[in-house]
């Protein structure tokens, strides 16, 4: 997390805030085109982003999964395919064996993924896979996800959010991570909420 936040300051130093950096929005009017034309985003906003980060090795979208060192399959929570990142894994780049996907979403970072100034201003997510291709490539105990936001970097699933909230699982397990700096809810995520307990017995 302190990487990304310090890549985000570097990267606005030198080219402003997200929505100054020349990627489109998600939709590209045509379906066929789509994933191409979000595969060029990706790769925009990956550049931009970590364009001061010395230790990043990139990988090109020309390049397999294989190649990137990615995973075959990435799995949600429940153990249900989690098929966009599957298929979107353009914007790859890797860090001491963590891989980072990125997949831009709102070139003007006005996509809404709850309240507050930063949830407001969405431009792209962030995975950030921390052990590279290796077991178990499941959100919430390898994989974790960031909003790049206009206003800065933010963990998904913050007491603010309202796509992918902590309740829901998977990608919304990241805040919760950080702040509590447990997986406690991966043995009892029922028992479990932002205003009251924090760990299992």
């Amino acid at each position: 997390y302190s990487i990304l936040s310090q890549a985000y300051l570097y990267a606005v130093e030198d080219n402003g805030t997200p929505d100054l950096w020349g990627f489109g929005n998600r939709d590209a009017g045509a379906e066929e085109d789509d994933v191409s034309y979000q595969a060029n985003n990706s790769l925009i906003v990956r550049d931009k982003l970590f364009q001061n980060v010395k230790s990043l090795k990139k990988c090109d979208k020309a390049l397999s999964k294989d190649e990137c060192g990615l995973s075959n399959t990435y799995y949600f929570e429940n153990k249900t395919v989690d098929s966009e990142l599957n298929t979107k894994s353009s914007g790859v780049a890797s860090i001491d064996g963590s891989n980072i996907i990125v997949i831009a979403n709102s070139g003007n970072c006005t996509e809404v993924r709850g309240t507050g100034k930063y949830l407001s201003n969405v431009c792209a997510i962030i995975y950030l896979d921390i052990n590279g291709s290796n077991a178990p490539n499941t959100h919430g105990k390898d994989i974790f996800s960031f909003y790049l936001t206009k206003n800065g970097i933010v963990p998904v699933g913050t007491q603010d959010e309202t796509t992918w909230t902590f309740e829901k699982g998977s990608l919304g397990r990241t805040a919760w991570v950080i702040a509590n700096e447990n997986l406690d809810y991966l043995r009892c995520p029922k028992d479990l909420d932002w205003d009251g307990k924090t760990k299992c017995n």
